[in-house]
């Protein structure tokens, strides 16, 4: 393979790097790694995987399960199966808190239902004096979210790692009036709902699906919030456009003020609309 001078400089860094890890078979992995990632050596094996690739998204696994990452918010994640695969959607979050939000330097924030950590993880890199803690339930999630905390650090992407049940009234109490911003994209499809078989059948029932209505989890942490947020802190929780009109009654009746909810049609697909709403204590 011909490789130019910055890729020669890279792969002796890497080189480098791996030796100082103790890594056993250096050149082995570091032969590996520059075929993956920098230049395919066997062409008809990776003509291979692609057309595998391809069968397997058409039967409609998630193209983030498929190629084990994904880019969400000028972030490098990693996911696979078992982890909910972040979507534009969420970065309507970061929007409102780059435009329209006033979190204090220093700030503690809580990213309820994590998954892989990109709304916490992005909101890391934008504002590197916040102390964000990404919290998550379920274990197989829980073990992307640390890999990518992990991976991150060596960007200077710093976050913590909280593994709890929310559904515990106590699980966060910790957390009692000490945080300024907490925000959640929480399952929120109704149990009884068809939706796209890429979620439906090949993403984590618990990362889809809650209750009835779609809303019990919400609930538990609009409840829940106010015990977490200091005064004039604030709420933020992505959910179904549909889902509105009850979301902010949630909001209302805890005693949130400020309350509204935005849509933002830049971060929407086709599967919908990109929505969240907001409130303050």
């Amino acid at each position: 393979m011909s490789f130019s001078q910055d890729d020669k400089n890279i792969i002796e860094n890497a080189r480098t790097l791996l030796s100082e890890a103790g890594i056993w078979d250096v050149e082995s992995d570091l032969e590996s790694l520059v075929d993956r990632y920098l230049e395919r050596n066997n062409k008809e094996q990776a003509r291979n995987e692609f057309m595998l690739a391809v069968y397997e998204r058409c039967n409609r696994i998630p193209l983030g399960h498929i190629v084990n990452s994904i880019n969400f918010d000028g972030l490098p994640l990693i996911v696979g199966s078992g982890v909910f695969i972040p979507r534009t959607h969420s970065q309507l979050i970061h929007k409102w808190i780059d435009k329209e939000s006033d979190i204090p330097f220093n700030s503690t924030v809580l990213d309820l239902c994590s998954g892989c950590g990109a709304i916490g993880l992005a909101i890391a890199k934008r504002r590197p004096d916040l102390n964000v803690v990404c919290v998550e339930y379920d274990t197989v999630a829980f073990q992307y979210l640390v890999r990518n905390i992990n991976r991150l650090s060596n960007l200077s992407i710093k976050a913590q790692a909280l593994q709890t049940d929310l559904r515990d009234s106590r699980s966060l109490d910790k957390f009692e009036e000490s945080v300024s911003l907490v925000v959640a994209n929480p399952p929120y499809v109704p149990e009884r709902v068809s939706i796209l078989p890429e979620w439906e059948e090949h993403h984590p029932y618990i990362s889809v699906y809650s209750g009835d209505d779609g809303l019990d989890l919400i609930r538990t942490i609009v409840t829940q919030s106010k015990k977490y947020l200091k005064k004039n802190g604030w709420l933020v929780i992505e959910h179904h456009e549909n889902q509105q009109n009850n979301i902010r009654s949630l909001f209302l009746k805890e005693g949130f003020s400020q309350v509204r909810t935005i849509m933002d049609e830049n971060f929407s697909d086709t599967t919908g609309l990109s929505v969240i709403t907001v409130g303050n204590k």
